[in-house]
């Protein structure tokens, strides 16, 4: 088997005498595409990477809902069950543990 040589490359990135990468097509010179990404565009990436993790985790740690406790709970609400300090305070309780645990 014979391999031919490789012979009339053109140079893999040329550039313009102000440094920028240019290409050349029918002895016309363009400048090649480029594309920046602001700080601010990468920090809002990356949170919104950090929320899709967090709703994973959510999601993962919550148990199902089991709606028939639900209906009774809310029919407790509306028939005024639960207002009362004890009940109200053993619910800011719980809910500042949950999202303690949640890192919130």
């Amino acid at each position: 088997m014979v391999i031919n040589p490789v012979t009339g490359t053109p140079d893999i990135q040329k550039m313009d005498d102000k440094n920028i990468a240019v290409k050349q097509i029918e002895g016309k010179v363009f400048p090649k595409d480029r594309i920046e990404i602001s700080s601010h565009a990468k920090e809002a990436h990356q949170l919104r990477l950090y929320a899709g993790e967090m709703a994973k985790k959510i999601a993962n740690t919550t148990p199902e809902t089991r709606m028939e406790l639900v209906a009774q709970a809310a029919i407790k609400l509306k028939t005024g069950a639960y207002n009362q300090s004890n009940v109200t305070e053993e619910i800011a309780k719980r809910l500042s543990k949950m999202m303690m645990g949640l890192g919130i």
